[in-house]
């Protein structure tokens, strides 16, 4: 089942604590991409002619959608994808190229879309990837890799736990969605970097690659365009396997090519399988090539952005509950806060203690300006929260000073269903300086009264002793003297009691 950013049936499921997967070890994981594009073919051949950098930037739109659990447990966790979204634009910066979030996020719940096999994932690309947009997956586990890009869908697929926040998994699969291959490319057969049989003796002069001969490269670079990954300017590699560099960025061991030259593998390049604290560039052909490649997809990159600048956590006011307020219901808590300039959705995260470095208690996006939090609340216990502003085309930014409430131990289990489902409040959120109407009808003909309260519990406006006229009843409350922020309507009718909750907007 899919749901929209926006969509209550989201949060509902996005809210509930849960487990971070356990951290994979990365030296485990590699890409699930193979071969190379018949595009690739076809340009190194010389058939399509290159294309140079643009001088302006070029912008890409990327559909993201993120998978979880049945359950809604398991999601990425949104403050890291933001950083790894700023990571994957920080290097394609260097070409001109952005990319920014389209539209809404979307979200999945299905356990089998989470952990895919192969099958499972070209399901999950063909049935909610969006045409005219380069579309991305955030999944648990993508087939046993940390991605992958699947050329019959063309789109990329990521593992939670590939995307830290600091590596480069994300650049690596968009570098293949752009043409580019391994730079090992004919290796990944062997997959077991101690299968790799250069060490000792001198590499094979060719290898047998996905029903193909691939020749290997050579350090005098005499067949670079015909070896491995084509480009002449990536030197040799024959690692299949994650691995790590020694302090100069190379593979700690020695190869020998197929004229017995000894050569040491560089781990700079992001198309290699060095660990990302070792990737840092693409090559200069290899950024030609994914130019031209982005050039030739007609309709992508046809789009003028609008002007934009990053949106701004110092310009949002967290408006309730009040800092170090005790809000009245240990059951749920809306969060209120100002709309930014520049902000097409929000951050929020929501603490036990007032360091939000690392896990934090509940985290998500909206594009709303309010957020119910329920279900997960202790009562009589302190909460830390704030929200960060976000713009789709700039996801740098920073947080607002969080602020603190107590939930509170009011039970709502007083309320009464019949009267609640019987009373309007319209409209709701209003504007300050607009008149909330209150009516209800089929009622019974007793004496009403109602208060409104702030989060502190301070009644702010209160009538009593009203009688009903048939049953019904129509009463104006104005809020023109009321600051922006959430309110609480406590309605009692013949001892039944309604609360219903006012959010005020600035007018």
């Amino acid at each position: 089942m899919t749901a929209r950013l926006l969509s209550a049936f989201f949060l509902l499921y996005l809210l509930i604590p849960t487990a971070a997967p356990a951290q994979a070890s990365l030296a485990d994981l590699g890409c699930g991409t193979v071969g190379r594009s018949p595009w690739l073919d076809k340009y190194q051949a010389g058939k399509i002619p290159p294309l140079a950098k643009s001088l302006e930037t070029t912008y890409v739109p990327i559909h993201l959608t993120i998978v979880g659990e049945d359950n809604g447990g398991g999601y990425a966790d949104p403050l890291t994808l933001l950083n790894s979204f700023a990571i994957l634009n920080a290097d394609f910066a260097k070409i001109n190229v952005q990319f920014y979030i389209d539209e809404d996020i979307d979200y999945i719940n299905s356990s089998i879309y989470y952990d895919h096999d192969f099958e499972d994932g070209r399901d999950l690309l063909s049935s909610f990837g969006r045409s005219g947009v380069f579309n991305n997956f955030v999944v648990g586990n993508p087939a046993g890799n940390c991605g992958y890009y699947s050329p019959s869908e063309d789109a990329v697929v990521l593992g939670v736990n590939c995307i830290n926040g600091a590596d480069r998994t994300w650049s690596h699969e968009v570098g293949h969605y752009l043409g580019l291959p391994h730079t090992f490319f004919g290796w990944e057969s062997i997959g077991d970097i101690s299968k790799v049989d250069a060490f000792d003796k001198p590499a094979p002069a060719t290898l047998s690659y996905v029903g193909s001969t691939v020749e290997v490269e050579r350090v005098d670079g005499s067949n670079c365009t015909e070896a491995a990954d084509g480009f002449c300017d990536t030197a040799p590699d024959y690692l299949p396997g994650r691995w790590l560099c020694d302090n100069l960025g190379l593979y700690p061991d020695s190869l020998l090519d197929p004229d017995s030259t000894r050569f040491a593998v560089s781990g700079k390049n992001i198309m290699s399988y060095a660990n990302d604290g070792c990737v840092d560039r693409f090559s200069p052909e290899q950024t030609t090539t994914m130019i031209t490649n982005l050039g030739g997809r007609v309709g992508l990159t046809d789009r003028i952005p609008p002007a934009f600048n990053a949106a701004r956590g110092e310009d949002l006011d967290l408006l309730a509950p009040a800092d170090r307020s005790s809000v009245p219901y240990s059951d749920e808590v809306t969060l209120v806060w100002n709309a930014v300039d520049q902000a097409d959705f929000y951050l929020v995260q929501l603490n036990i203690s007032s360091n939000f470095k690392g896990n934090v208690f509940t985290s998500f996006f909206t594009s709303d300006t309010s957020a119910v939090v329920r279900d997960i609340l202790d009562p009589n216990r302190r909460y830390y929260w704030r929200v960060r502003p976000v713009n789709r085309y700039d996801v740098s930014g920073s947080f607002s000073e969080p602020y603190q409430f107590r939930n509170g131990a009011i039970s709502t289990a007083t309320i009464d269903p019949q009267l609640d489902a019987a009373v309007v409040l319209s409209p709701n959120p209003v504007s300050g300086g607009q008149v909330i109407q209150l009516s209800a009808a089929n009622t019974g003909t007793d004496l009403l009264s109602y208060q409104l309260v702030d989060p502190a519990g301070r009644v702010i406006a209160e009538r009593s002793n009203l009688r009903t006229v048939g049953g019904s009843f129509r009463e104006v409350i104005e809020t023109d003297r009321l600051a922006a922020g959430l309110y609480f309507l406590r309605l009692t009718l013949d001892g039944r009691l309604v609360t219903r909750k006012v959010i005020v907007t600035p007018g």
